[in-house]
């Protein structure tokens, strides 16, 4: 099977995964990292895109405090720039919604973190735990996990994409 038709598969699958988990509504901006998983989206339930990821957040914790189930797309760039937004609307009130984030696996220096561990280093500091896919896991195990966090504990959690989709479990 080629690369093309992998990533694909795999996108659709975490797609289907996530609609399948009761997640709704989905918010992100426009990114170049996560456009396959973004239209996705957009094709089968719809996809509300906002000018910034602090508003993405802000429109999100309402939302899942009127009852929803939402779900944040963002790239690792993106969860610092909102990381403000996250500490005062999610973290105090342990907002139960799911950041969806795409992270890049290089080192950020010579022999320095990778850009994941930076990512779980921060979303544990504002109290929301990290599932990352992982070709050693099944993306459906993965999706379920994050599903009981922020559907039956009521916590936010975030998902960890890995850029290149082959790298993902099915």
């Amino acid at each position: 099977m080629t690369n093309f038709v992998q990533n694909i598969d795999a996108v659709a699958e975490l797609c289907d995964e996530l609609i399948a988990a009761g997640f709704t509504p989905f918010l992100a901006t426009r990114t170049d990292t996560l456009t396959a998983l973004q239209e996705a989206l957009d094709d089968r339930v719809g996809l509300l895109i906002v000018p910034r990821d602090d508003n993405a957040i802000g429109i999100a914790a309402g939302m899942s405090l009127a009852g929803g189930c939402p779900a944040v797309l963002l790239s690792d760039a993106g969860v610092t720039g909102c990381s403000d937004a996250i500490a005062s609307l999610v973290t105090p009130r342990r907002t139960p919604l799911l950041l969806v984030l795409s992270l890049g696996d290089e080192p950020v220096v010579d022999g320095g973190p990778t850009r994941r561990r930076l990512t779980e280093t921060l979303m544990a500091e504002l109290g929301i735990q990290s599932v990352a896919i992982e070709a050693t896991a099944r993306l459906s195990a993965r999706v379920k996990l994050v599903r009981d966090i922020v559907r039956d504990d009521l916590r936010p959690a975030a998902l960890l994409v890995p850029p290149d989709t082959d790298a993902w479990g099915t």
